[in-house]
């Protein structure tokens, strides 16, 4: 049985974790990250998202959110920031978007937990896109959805298809 270590926020702020975690009611938490297809899907989706940022937005990796005075602090996978907002070295405004990529090792009750967390904190779109059933859920003020399709889209930072992203983690060329 995994042990839990309360740690104080101020410790949790001033440390760099590799990969970096979570910090929920003092606990720190790992993510499930570092495997390729979630890496690349990572990679290929910021690419898009900061080709496309031309003045109104700002995409960021792994961004430490404060979600909640509590104090409770999410990781998010990629997040994109409306221009302008307050620079500050954790974020504790509400991004436009929010995109969790899912790992084999992800538990829905965690992830259902941290999506409730986005939206409480206001965050209106939320893409959990799973690249290892090629899947995509979207999340919003209307619950969790499933997405068919596999294209969601934002006034913000346009439209993205995951169906073509998912092809190509599939391509050993790319």
């Amino acid at each position: 049985m995994a042990t839990t270590t309360i740690v104080p926020v101020e410790e949790y702020l001033r440390t760099s974790y590799d990969p970096d975690m979570e910090y929920v009611g003092g606990a720190l938490l790992e993510r499930n990250v570092g495997e390729r297809r979630h890496s690349r899907l990572q990679s290929l989706s910021s690419a898009i998202l900061i080709s496309r940022e031309n003045g109104r937005f700002h995409t960021y990796t792994e961004q430490r959110v404060r979600v909640s005075p509590q104090p409770k602090y999410r990781v998010p996978d990629l997040c994109v920031m409306a221009l302008p907002y307050q620079q500050e070295p954790v974020f504790t405004h509400p991004p436009h978007l929010i995109v969790e990529i899912l790992s084999p090792d992800d538990e829905p009750a965690d992830i259902l937990e941290k999506i409730a967390d986005y939206l409480k904190f206001g965050v209106p779109h939320i893409w959990i896109p799973d690249p290892y059933r090629l899947r995509l859920q979207v999340a919003d003020s209307d619950g969790l959805h499933d997405r068919p399709g596999l294209i969601v889209e934002t006034d913000l930072a346009g439209r993205l298809d995951f169906g073509e992203l998912f092809a190509r983690l599939e391509d050993p060329s790319e």
